[in-house]
């Protein structure tokens, strides 16, 4: 066992980028203005659906809920003002739509089905009252709590966040599902009422994980299908000398619109962030002036947006803390734009392209390594028939499935010692990290996580997820991760590893519910899990 490998649980903060910079911390003052702004969520709901069952329909609020709940995934980024004027917005909604469903209660003479006011918020509340009566929500709602009911709340938060992103995704593709919204309102909803039975809160975990995992193969299907593919390729990393944009984020449809405005002017496009997948698929190929990817696959973009010589859109859904960046040349047609940040309305990218022309741009190019990305889908498919075969027949004794790569050292050298140690008898599927043993198959997707869903669920469509050969591995700490992990166990998955996760990004005490009531097993070190993973099969 390596020396690295037992330092895992005490060095792993130190490799996270995110930790390091404290960019990820949620401080108390953000805290107390999201409960403010689940609270206004929360009252909305229920008003939407008082309306919808006397015939009403608002297709404006419809998008600006899921817009808000998507943008709240990283609400860690915001500054107190930006969340402030969430709050605003949500409460001009909610006062809308509450005058409305009353409006109509009234003209139909229809008894009024009302909750309690909000917590005496007025349009004039200012935003240290905000903060304060934030304070006073938490107070009020998690003394009345047992530690086990705020760990379950907490965990349906994080559900609610990821569906709702992934709502929010597939919107990009012309494409809703009203099912899904109509099941986060009813979610929602339950809030307003005083007690909430555990059993009620985990079958709403459980469904809306559901919802997560089927939303997720629905966008990837759709990407593959409006992109004209995926194939295997080698994605440049390296930079050329001349003007320069650099798109970072998650929308794709935002890439293809700056790529198509700027396919005369002499500009040359990197991508950043979760936009890497696009090198592989194929409609990206007819544009020359797709350079290729910069940095690696973390979202740092305190170090890359801050040595980039050229323009930066942000995207829709982009998670990004620009607090500590230079201004003038960041743009964003995001729903909620960060500080310093310049809105781009309307799909105009000229300001945009002006800053890029105007900006130094790459006086020379740098050489990097390119780095493989994507899949021949022929052969994964005949793959996947063949590990099957195999798992049937009980050739393969284990199989591991490795997520996405995290980029941290410690994990690296953990999964490169799992190589070591396999077994003639035993398979990995890695979406990251890469071997050259014949019992080892690589599909690279970068930090694309819904590819890895989609791909998984292609893969177990003819043998139970919940065999005990099975093994996950799961690497990230983000809300999508916590949704997948859940659905996975709640299809009764065996052996499910998560990396160990910051304080910062999920509460040690959730955790720990996580653990306890999911049965989801922390990565520790490669002997003592192999030692647990084998256990049964080698005492028969």
């Amino acid at each position: 066992m390596s020396n690295s490998n037992n330092e895992y649980k005490s060095s792993y903060q130190d490799i996270n980028e995110c930790i390091s910079r404290g960019s990820c911390s949620i401080s108390p003052t953000i805290s107390s203005l999201q409960e403010v702004a689940m609270l206004f969520l929360r009252q909305l709901a229920h008003y939407i659906l008082q309306l919808e069952k006397l015939g009403g329909n608002n297709e404006t609020i419809k998008f600006e809920i899921i817009n808000i709940l998507a943008s709240l995934v990283s609400v860690n980024e915001f500054s107190e003002k930006q969340l402030y004027s969430i709050i605003l917005k949500e409460y001009y909604l909610l006062n809308d739509t509450q005058n409305t469903y009353q409006s109509i209660c009234k003209k139909e003479n229809i008894p009024v089905n009302d909750i309690k006011k909000f917590q005496n918020f007025k349009e004039n509340t200012s935003l240290s009252q905000a903060i304060t009566l934030g304070e006073k929500i938490f107070l009020e709602k998690y003394k009345k709590l047992t530690l086990e009911e705020k760990n379950y709340r907490v965990i349906l938060q994080i559900i609610i966040k990821s569906l709702s992103l992934n709502l929010a995704k597939l919107a990009d593709f012309n494409a809703f599902d009203e099912n899904i919204y109509h099941d986060i309102l009813e979610t929602l909803d339950m809030f307003n009422h005083k007690k909430i039975s555990i059993k009620n809160i985990r079958n709403q975990i459980t469904k809306l994980a559901e919802h997560n995992t089927n939303l997720q193969i629905k966008i990837s299907e759709l990407l593959l299908k409006s992109f004209d593919g995926i194939f295997d390729v080698k994605v440049s990393h390296s930079t050329k000398s001349g003007k320069a944009i650099l798109v970072s984020g998650n929308n794709f449809f935002d890439l293809l619109n700056i790529l198509e405005q700027t396919k005369d002017k002499g500009i040359d496009i990197y991508t950043h962030s979760n936009l890497l997948i696009t090198h592989a698929l194929k409609k990206f190929h007819n544009y020359k002036h797709l350079i290729g990817h910069y940095g690696d696959l973390t979202e740092n973009c305190i170090l890359d947006f801050a040595t980039f010589p050229g323009a930066i859109l942000l995207t829709k859904n982009s998670k990004n803390n620009t607090e500590y960046l230079y201004r003038g040349r960041l743009f964003s047609n995001d729903f909620i734009v960060p500080n310093g940040v310049i809105k781009i309305e309307n799909d105009d990218y000229s300001e945009l392209i002006n800053s890029a022309l105007n900006a130094k741009g790459f006086s020379k190019g740098k050489i990097k390594e390119d780095t493989p990305l994507g899949y021949n889908e022929k052969l994964i498919n005949e793959k996947f028939i063949e590990i099957i075969k195999k798992l049937k027949e009980n050739t393969i004794s284990k199989l591991y499935i490795i997520g996405i790569d995290a980029q941290k050292q410690l994990e690296k050298e953990y999964f490169e010692e799992l190589f070591t140690h396999l077994k003639k008898d035993e398979y990995v599927i890695s979406f990251s990290y890469k071997s050259e043993k014949e019992n080892v198959l690589t599909i690279p997707i970068g930090n694309y996580i819904p590819l890895a869903t989609y791909l998984i669920h292609k893969l177990f469509q003819e043998f139970p997820i919940s065999n005990d050969k099975i093994v996950f591995y799961f690497t990230t700490c983000d809300v999508m991760t916590i949704a997948n992990i859940i659905n996975l166990k709640e299809h009764k998955a065996q052996n499910v590893y998560l990396t160990k996760c910051p304080a910062t990004l999920i509460n040690p005490a959730v955790s720990k519910t996580l653990s306890k009531e999911y049965k989801i097993k922390e990565i520790t070190d490669i002997t003592s899990d192999l030692s647990n993973i084998r256990k049964k099969e080698d005492t028969q």
